[in-house]
């Protein structure tokens, strides 16, 4: 909910549309930075279930607006942001709540939405934060390259490291995960309002 593999950075940040953007899952404000210093002009809202979260992001006066809510049930109006970021987020629902949170992107997303999870065995329980214990860190549920790309997504790419054998093996091939999506370590989906399958990029 706070951090995301530093590979999402360029095909997050490069692929958004519009310059009023949700960041879901807040945390400690690195989608909100990031989007500030490299979008024209953006109006960036945050939103984290784990209030202490949102607390310590007031701080770093990046956020345009910031609210304690929840992802399955966005306080917003439809069609309210152009896209939004929801990265490293989905696996910490309930299986049962994966198609919600995309349904609430859908509805109160213009353009787009980018939406990420890790790609292998990686469940755990809730623990410390820098703001303290969060029960929202427990990851409830590891998607599957197959039931990822059933939520609906325009197109998925894979991110990190390949799955294979070797562990350097598989970060000389990481590259390939765009390609290969489902033996990458992190799955990355982008859905966009116009139905368009797009070259996202990095640069």
């Amino acid at each position: 909910m706070s951090t995301s593999p530093l590979c999402f950075d360029p095909y997050v940040i490069h692929n958004l549309i519009g310059n009023r953007i949700l960041d879901v899952g807040c945390g400690y404000g690195k989608w909100g930075f990031l989007i500030k210093k490299y979008l024209d002009h953006p109006y960036v809202v945050g939103i984290d279930a784990f209030e202490p979260h949102t607390h310590s992001a007031r701080q770093l006066n990046v956020y345009d607006e910031l609210l304690s809510a929840s992802a399955i049930a966005l306080p917003f109006a439809d069609k309210s942001f152009d896209s939004a970021v929801a990265c490293e987020i989905i696996e910490h629902l309930p299986r049962e709540h994966g198609p919600l949170l995309i349904q609430e992107l859908r509805r109160v997303c213009r353009s787009c939405f980018v939406v990420s999870t890790p790609n292998f065995d990686c469940l755990r329980d809730g623990h410390m934060t820098l703001d303290g214990f969060n029960p929202h860190e427990a990851h409830k549920y590891i998607y599957s390259y197959d039931n990822f790309r059933s939520l609906g997504f325009t197109q998925i790419i894979g991110l990190g490291n390949m799955q294979l054998p070797k562990y350097r093996l598989g970060v000389a091939a990481s590259s390939l995960g765009l390609f290969f999506p489902s033996r990458s370590a992190y799955l990355m989906g982008f859905w966009f309002g116009d139905g368009k399958k797009r070259l996202v990029y990095a640069v």
